[in-house]
């Protein structure tokens, strides 16, 4: 990672979770949701097969819409999605 994204991810973290590691706000500015999808990206091993519930538990862990940060996680392709949409596996960085 470099020191850029580093300082983005910080400054993410501190304008935007709270102690408990939740984001009341959705970030507007497309860098900080880039940084919110890292982020989130970080709660999931490289090497798991998760089922949808599973996403959904640790996704709400972050947000209230898991849903929106699930598409948003497969969309931009972070995490990969079955055709039959059981199960996802994080992306390799």
């Amino acid at each position: 990672m470099t020191d850029d994204i580093a300082h983005i991810d910080a400054e993410f973290r501190r304008r935007f979770t709270d102690a408990t590691g939740r984001v009341a706000t959705i970030p507007r500015k497309d860098i900080y949701r880039q940084a919110l999808l890292r982020y989130a990206t970080d709660r999931f091993e490289v090497s798991r097969t998760y089922t949808e519930q599973e996403v959904t538990f640790i996704l709400l862990g972050i947000v209230d819409d898991h849903a929106w940060l699930r598409r948003m996680l497969v969309d931009l392709g972070y995490l990969e999605r079955s055709d039959d949409g059981r199960a996802y596996r994080r992306v390799s960085a």
